[in-house]
C-alpha cells in the first residue's frame, strides 16, 4: 500500500460528507433489520483483511484497538476520524492503518455486539463511521487491494434474489457490440458475488434491480462491493428506478442508468470517455 504521508488533505471531505448522507438516509428509509444487516456487512467484510505485508511491531495493540473503538462509539461524530489521522502523523504506514486499526476496530466492535456489550445503535454508529473513514481514504488504501488483479472496464450484475434477466442481457449486449469488454454476473448470491468480483479490478460496477424488494439487498452489495472496489464507479440500473427514482442516493451509487438510449452515455459520463469522433 502506499506510504506517503496521510494528511488531511488526503482525507476526501467530500466523501466524507456523502457517505454521511447516504448513512442518514439508509438509517430513515429501511428497518432496523436492514439497517443492522448493512452493519454487519461492515464487519465481515473489514474484519478478516488480515495483514500479510506488515511486521508485527508496527500493528495496534488491544489497548489502541479498544481507544479506537471507544473513538467510533463516541458521541463525538469526528473522533475516529481525528484519531486515524493522529495515528498516521505518528508514523504509522497506511496498510497498518487499514490491515491493523481499521480490521482490528472491526473485529472487536463485532465481537462487543455479538457479547451484547453494546447497544444496536452503537455498534450501527460505530461501523457507519469506520465504513466512513475507509471510503474517505479510497484513494490512498485502493493500490493495496487491488493490487494483483487484472483491470476490466466494466462488470454488469443482477442483484442477488433478482428474477428477471432480459434486461441487463440485452444491455450487456448492446455495450459489447460498441467495444466494451464486460463482465456479466447472474445468478449469484450476495457472497459469491462479491468474491466473483473481486477477482478483477473494475472501473465502473453496474447493478441492476427491478423490484421494490431488492432496495435492501442492492444497498447491501453496494456497500460490500464499495470496501472490495473503493475506486470502482457503482451505478445502478433496471425497472427500480421507475418507483424509486432516488434509489441512487440511498444506496450510495455514483449513478443512474435510466433507460437503454441513454446507457451508453451515461457509461462515457461516469468514466469521463469521449465519444469516438
Amino acid at each position: 500500500m502506499a506510504k506517503a504521508p496521510l494528511s488531511e488533505a488526503a482525507f476526501d471531505r467530500t466523501e466524507h460528507a456523502r457517505v454521511s448522507r447516504q448513512i442518514r438516509l439508509a438509517e430513515e428509509k429501511l428497518p432496523d433489520e436492514a439497517v443492522s444487516n448493512l452493519a454487519r456487512e461492515v464487519v465481515r467484510r473489514l474484519a478478516f483483511r488480515m495483514p500479510r505485508t506488515v511486521q508485527k511491531e508496527d500493528l495496534p495493540n488491544k489497548s489502541e484497538i479498544d481507544l479506537l473503538c471507544a473513538a467510533l462509539l463516541s458521541r463525538d461524530d469526528q473522533a475516529a476520524d481525528q484519531f486515524i489521522l493522529a495515528a498516521r502523523r505518528d508514523g504509522v504506514e497506511i496498510d497498518a492503518i487499514y490491515l491493523g486499526y481499521v480490521a482490528g476496530a472491526a473485529r472487536r466492535l463485532g465481537e462487543m455486539w455479538d457479547n451484547d456489550e453494546v447497544s444496536f445503535v452503537d455498534v450501527t454508529t460505530g461501523c457507519s463511521k469506520l465504513y466512513r473513514i475507509i471510503r474517505s481514504l479510497r484513494h490512498v488504501i485502493a493500490p493495496g487491494i487491488v493490487d494483483g488483479r487484472d483491470e476490466m472496464p466494466a462488470m454488469f450484475a443482477l442483484v442477488p434474489g433478482e428474477t428477471h434477466t432480459l434486461g441487463i442481457e440485452i444491455a450487456t449486449d448492446l455495450f459489447r457490440r460498441e467495444g466494451w469488454d464486460i463482465d456479466l454476473m447472474i445468478g449469484l448470491d450476495h457472497d459469491m458475488l462479491v468474491d466473483q468480483s473481486d477477482r478483477r479490478s473494475y472501473r465502473a460496477i453496474i447493478l441492476v434491480a427491478n423490484s421494490d424488494s431488492m432496495i435492501e439487498p442492492l444497498t447491501r452489495l453496494v456497500l460490500a462491493l464499495r470496501i472490495s472496489h473503493p475506486l470502482a464507479h457503482v451505478v445502478v440500473a433496471g425497472n427500480i428506478l421507475q418507483h424509486h427514482p432516488e434509489i441512487g442516493e440511498l444506496v450510495g451509487a455514483d449513478a443512474v442508468m435510466t433507460d437503454m438510449d441513454s446507457a451508453i452515455a451515461t457509461m462515457r459520463s461516469v468514466l469521463e470517455i469521449q465519444p469516438a469522433q
